[in-house]
């Protein structure tokens, strides 16, 4: 391994590149990772999502459970347990999400990062909320979920592609990519 040519070695998302080909149109990053490297934090996300949908199978039974059980104590305390176990059935869901873009792009964006803990937090203050909690707790919620929002705007905003005007990446897989260039070859035919 330690004898292997650099152009050998996988970058970051995976891919091998080949320096006789100049027609490839990934551009070369310049961080390589070991393969051994990248298939362990491969195995280790399958298995996170693995753990996920377990979870999130879990926690949907476990939330119309609670819902029934709730039935008692009225119709209102019935739909509190339904919208907050569904935020955080969604919370997971985006914990999901993120790991996915990794498959798909070979890194994680920010932006999926700060939708992830703003579905977490945005949870955590309804949960805040029907708990009767006492409102600084409730100020303090609403302070974070306003910072993570102008996070999340700011690192739109000041993407490294807008500033360089390039297109920015779009979070699509290697399959989807070759079926929409097919598409675009078989409308251009006569």
């Amino acid at each position: 391994m330690a004898d292997a040519e650099p152009e050998d070695l996988p970058t970051r998302t995976g891919e091998r590149h080949d320096s006789d080909s100049p027609s490839d149109p990934t551009p070369k990053t310049g961080v390589t990772a070991p393969s051994w490297y990248l298939k362990s934090v491969k195995i280790v996300l399958i298995g996170l999502l693995l753990i996920q949908v377990v979870v999130m199978i879990w926690g949907t039974f476990e939330a119309g459970v609670l819902a029934i059980r709730a039935m008692p104590y009225g119709f209102l305390n019935v739909l509190k347990s339904l919208i907050v176990n569904s935020l955080l059935i969604l919370a997971l869901v985006e914990v999901s999400r993120t790991v996915v873009a990794y498959f798909t792009l070979g890194r994680v964006k920010v932006t999926f990062i700060v939708d992830t803990v703003l579905a977490v937090f945005l949870s955590e203050a309804v949960v805040t909320w029907f708990s009767g909690e006492s409102i600084i707790r409730a100020i303090e919620l609403i302070l974070i979920l306003l910072v993570l929002m102008i996070l999340r705007v700011v690192a739109i905003q000041y993407h490294p592609s807008r500033r360089d005007n390039m297109p920015e990446p779009v979070g699509e897989s290697q399959a989807l990519r070759h079926l929409l260039a097919r598409l675009k070859r078989r409308t251009r035919k006569p």
